[in-house]
């Protein structure tokens, strides 16, 4: 079978097209047919080594793990011993950050307690682009507490993998939403239902005046004094950590100002492929509650190109894989 690979942490360019061996399930295991996966931010991270803290975890000088890949959406092939709740032809997806990445490849083999059910509803490509991006958007905002209707929904950094996930969450919930972005990605924002939208580099929406009930913070590009002067009395502040200086900060200082102010401020410890999550992201998609928005589809010998597009931040809405 064909599945991309790599030798070493690095740029795009380390990236390979390799023919492997057909995989098989060990107990517990069941191999899957890949219909489609997507990137994410974080497969980038992976693929550089970053944080280097996190090389305690994937090996240290080179990649203990050559595969790549975090979002799978496809359908069971074979499952080995002990496998129950699972055959051969059952449509699947899931989030691989826990359990060995790999999806960029004809077929990957996992745990198949990884594995959730994907409804009929929803399309192999619709649900390859959900797992890891609209985890993270739904954790978010759960984390800000409930979130009730009319409510006033500021997000920052709305126009990138997680960001469009956020949007179309919290207005299926009834809020108000502002997105803050480059300009370029303001009509995608628009498209996916956000009320008003913020060109940062034209305008500074912690000095505008204006007070939000929640504000979920993606692109973690301003301190927590900047960000407090968005919040309204009583208000939430939440971040997704990328950077581990900064989930520290967050988690540190954030219940400090936010006692002295009279707000919510901190972060989450993010709890990758939890089941209840992508059963309530399949309910989501079924509705049409959320739509995906897809920036362009790649082939697996284009992976690397793809990769190099969302380093950049010049994708508008996620990058599709299919093989």
């Amino acid at each position: 079978m064909r599945a991309v690979v790599r030798d070493r942490y690095g740029p795009p360019d380390v990236l390979r097209l390799a023919t492997l061996d057909e995989p098989e399930p060990g107990p517990g295991e069941a191999v899957v047919r890949v219909e489609a996966a997507s990137l994410n931010m974080a497969d980038v991270d992976h693929l550089l080594g970053r944080p280097r803290l996190a090389r305690l975890a994937t090996g240290l000088v080179r990649p203990a793990n050559l595969r790549v890949g975090l979002d799978v959406a496809g359908t069971v092939e074979r499952v080995g011993p002990d496998v129950t709740g699972l055959r051969p032809g059952d449509r699947v997806w899931a989030d691989l950050f826990d359990s060995g990445h790999g999806s960029l490849a004809d077929r990957v083999c996992v745990p198949a307690s990884a594995l959730a059910p994907l409804p009929e509803q929803v399309s192999f490509d619709d649900a390859a682009t959900v797992p890891h991006s609209g985890s993270l958007a739904l954790q978010g905002l759960r984390a800000a507490g409930p979130i009730r209707v009319g409510e006033r929904v500021l997000i920052n950094g709305a126009g990138g993998c997680v960001g469009p996930f956020a949007v179309q969450i919290a207005k299926a919930r009834g809020a108000v939403v502002t997105a803050v972005d480059h300009g370029d990605k303001l009509d995608l924002l628009r498209d996916v239902g956000a009320d008003e939208v913020i060109d940062y580099t034209r305008q500074d929406v912690t000095r505008s005046g204006r007070r939000f009930d929640v504000v979920l913070d993606i692109a973690d590009t301003r301190s927590l004094v900047a960000l407090r002067r968005c919040l309204a009395p009583g208000g939430r502040y939440v971040l997704i950590a990328r950077r581990i200086g900064s989930f520290a900060e967050k988690a540190l200082l954030g219940p400090v100002v936010g006692r002295l102010t009279g707000t919510r401020m901190g972060t989450f410890a993010w709890r990758p492929n939890r089941r209840s999550d992508l059963d309530e992201l399949a309910a989501l998609l079924a509705s049409g509650a959320v739509r995906p928005v897809v920036d362009r589809c790649y082939s697996l010998d284009e992976a690397a190109e793809a990769f190099g597009r969302l380093a950049t931040g010049a994708a508008r809405g996620k990058l599709l894989i299919t093989p």
